[in-house]
């Protein structure tokens, strides 16, 4: 009698700690203009949750890395966002799975970051002419719906002082660019090697040769370039030319210069390192040139090595800005 008492006791304690350690863990749930087709767990802290939005066309994979703690904090504890950009012919996996190091990075943290998908080339920015691969509103699907959803779904620090944004190449420009149109919202903007002036022919350039790639529309994202009478959408969307919009945004600018891509992206963000300069905002510019001073095998050029070596050095920059709610 007594060794079954012992042992229903102890079944009653097992069951309640699981309880325990399995209440607090997300749950994805439909809203915000986002309906969840599929949620599947990549590991203890790595989740991928397949969307749909009326914003953009077909399914989109949202990558979600939780805080080694967060099933176990409690209800009162809520954790400082980053969302973390992929580039160009990227998708959401690139930053752990695919040459990123995010986890790594990142997961012994407290915080939540989300890598979304952006498309291999859909420019973070809401296209001028989607043609047929419409809707193509990525700004307002990413800014307008997915924050409010992620604020919905787990436990953030849901107002500007709890959110970060970075990215690398097309997110690079993707980060500077949204916190630019969205002020309110980051409070830490970081670019690795980001295309952060639109109207460097270089830039274009590669602008248009991405989106033949998988038979866009040519002046799909920004419209036509190089003709100063027919391009708007380039200057309208140009990180440089609404610099101003980012007082009171903590701003990091990486760049190598080894290599054409890079050396191009060098010479683009040096420009804007120059506006910020002379606007009197305060930031910090990392021009690691051949890679050496940053180190963690970067060698300069357009290559994840670098970018990682990027979030390596920013990680502790931007925790120390954001607000953290116990």
């Amino acid at each position: 009698m007594r060794h079954n008492i012992v042992v229903i006791g102890i079944i009653l304690f097992l069951s309640v700690f699981a309880n325990y350690i399995t209440a607090d863990a997300p749950n994805f749930v439909s809203g915000h203009g986002i309906t969840v087709r599929s949620v599947s767990k990549v590991n203890n802290e790595l989740y991928d949750v397949i969307v749909t939005s009326g914003e953009v066309r077909g399914e989109q994979k949202i990558r979600i890395l939780v805080p080694r703690d967060y099933t176990t904090s409690g209800d009162n504890r809520r954790y400082p966002v980053l969302y973390l950009l992929h580039g160009g012919m990227g998708n959401a996996e690139d930053w752990t799975t695919r040459g990123g190091t995010a986890q790594f990075t990142l997961g012994n943290l407290p915080l939540i970051t989300v890598m979304p998908n952006g498309d291999p080339f859909g420019w973070y920015t809401n296209w001028v002419n989607p043609g047929h691969a419409a809707p193509q509103n990525w700004r307002t699907f990413h800014n307008e719906k997915l924050i409010p959803w992620i604020d919905a779904n787990l436990r953030t620090v849901a107002r500007k002082e709890g959110r970060a944004i970075a990215g690398l190449s097309m997110g690079g420009f993707g980060a500077i660019r949204y916190a630019e149109v969205y002020p309110y919202l980051y409070n830490y903007a970081a670019s690795f090697s980001g295309a952060v002036d639109l109207l460097d022919w270089r830039v274009q350039t590669v602008i248009l040769g991405s989106e033949t790639i998988d038979k866009k529309p040519l002046n799909g994202p920004f419209g036509t370039p190089f003709l100063p009478w027919t391009s708007s959408g380039w200057f309208a969307q140009n990180p440089i030319t609404h610099a101003s919009t980012l007082h009171g945004v903590s701003v990091a600018l990486y760049t190598g210069n080894q290599g054409v891509v890079e050396a191009s992206m060098r010479d683009v963000n040096a420009r804007m390192h120059n506006m910020l300069n002379s606007l009197n905002i305060p930031h910090h510019y990392n021009d690691y040139g051949n890679g050496k001073s940053i180190g963690h095998g970067c060698p300069g050029r357009h290559e994840f090595s670098c970018w990682n070596a990027a979030l390596i050095d920013v990680a502790p920059r931007m925790m120390a800005v954001l607000e953290q709610q116990y």
